[in-house]
């Protein structure tokens, strides 16, 4: 097979069978132009009608992006069917007609029952395993298929490309089914790199989205991460975007940059869908081991939710009314308490992230000197997070203390070299 016989898909799931393969990208989302059409002609590693090989396999349902074709991401699709999984998508498509309506949560009800069709699609397949099912998403696709996971409990573990489940959990909470207390296998989200401020400012895109992380950060007492990967933007999850999408002059990496992210990211795709199966079949998850694979494949931990016992769980809200009524100040040592309560007790850093940035970002003094506090207690939990550093100079940056932001922008970049914002910061604060 070639990449084109992917757009053919395309081009029928868009109900223009009839049209001239030539015209697919000028007519569908992407420019026609020399790259693009020799990025088309390129071989792929299928083979079409191949016989199937024996045996069973773990199900990959697929959720593309908003308004996508089910081949958009062929290249993971291929890697992992290499790898032994049999992977099933469909186009993302509205409850009434072919279009899609805006991104809501009638959207995303649509793509579940999409979801729940591929799942039985998959379960009469000779060669499917419909007792290891997992579900990727990216951008839409990422937010619809978590409330598909909490009403469906045959799923083992939920991996989000860059998914909308981060930038707008109100959306997935509206779909019927949505219940937190339901979410019980493993979540990991690997997110775009940063956005230049530049660009925020230009295109108006809100700076907070990327720190904040609300689902995340809701879980408790299961697998839950987000790495970054680095050098890519958030149509690079993608092949389609990877192969015909307009590079972005303002932020993009070089393309050989780009690509190898991408490579990156199939195989960070790969170990956490392993991970998942032991974790389904032994209910153990080896975080050192994990995290140290993911890492090797280019990839950033910014946040983890902990693995809490229920007693643990019950004392988070607790915690932080403590803290409040002590003085934050005193967070250290209401910590120690809670901990002396309840051993298995901790805070997860993408919690302490939120709060701290949410706190020391404020005009009010008091606050920012109980936002420091916060970060401050959190980069003596995670010392190793590039993310608490750097947001906790931010703080100090705010607050007008420029040695200490110094020195936390220094102490972020030393942990991870391509803090593009830890760079920007210290060039400005060496003027």
């Amino acid at each position: 097979m070639h990449v084109g016989d992917y757009l053919s898909v395309l081009k029928d799931e868009e109900e223009w069978e009839e049209l001239p393969t030539e015209y697919t990208l000028d007519w569908f989302y992407y420019p026609r132009n020399g790259v693009t059409e020799r990025n088309a002609t390129y071989p792929t590693r299928a083979f079409s009608r191949a016989t199937p090989a024996l045996g069973r396999f773990p199900v990959v349902l697929y959720a593309p992006s908003y308004q996508a074709s089910s081949t958009e991401n062929f290249m993971l699709g291929e890697y992992l069917a290499s790898h032994g999984y049999l992977v099933l998508a469909a186009p993302s498509r509205g409850a009434r007609n072919l279009r899609l309506t805006g991104g809501t949560s009638e959207d995303a009800g649509a793509q579940q029952r999409d979801l729940a069709y591929l799942f039985g699609m998959a379960a009469g397949l000779p060669q499917a395993d419909p007792e290891h099912v997992y579900t990727i998403g990216f951008s839409f696709g990422g937010l619809s298929n978590v409330p598909f996971t909490m009403v469906n409990r045959f799923v083992d573990g939920v991996i989000s490309l860059d998914g909308t489940i981060k930038y707008n959990p109100s959306v997935a909470a509206a779909v019927p089914g949505f219940d937190l207390a339901r979410f019980r296998v493993p979540f990991v989200h690997f997110r775009q790199k940063p956005i230049p401020d530049t660009i925020l400012v230009a295109d108006g895109i809100d700076p907070g989205l990327a720190q904040r992380f609300t689902f995340l950060d809701s879980l408790r007492d299961v697998p839950a991460y987000e790495f970054e990967a680095p050098d890519l933007t958030h149509g690079q999850f993608a092949s389609y975007g990877l192969l015909f999408a307009p590079r972005d002059e303002r932020q993009d990496r070089p393309v050989e940059r780009i690509h190898l992210g991408y490579a990156g990211l199939c195989e960070a795709v790969l170990t956490t869908l392993q991970y998942m199966a032991t974790y389904a079949r032994q209910q153990r998850w080896d975080d050192t081991v994990y995290v140290a694979k993911i890492l090797e494949t280019g990839h950033r931990l910014m946040n983890r939710s902990t693995v809490t016992s229920p007693a643990a769980k019950q004392g988070m809200a607790d915690f932080f009314d403590h803290v409040r009524q002590r003085g934050y100040d005193q967070i250290d040592s209401v910590y120690s308490d809670f901990r002396r309560a309840h051993r298995a007790f901790a805070v997860p850093e993408g919690v302490l992230n939120t709060v701290g940035l949410q706190l020391g970002l404020s005009d009010d003094e008091a606050k920012q000197q109980a936002g420091t506090a916060v970060l401050d207690f959190a980069v003596e939990r995670y010392p190793e997070s590039a993310n608490l550093h750097d947001s906790l100079a931010t703080v100090y940056l705010h607050r007008g203390l420029r040695d200490r932001a110094i020195y936390h922008f220094e102490r972020s970049l030393m942990l991870f070299p391509g803090n593009e914002n830890a760079q920007r910061q210290l060039r400005k604060l060496e003027q």
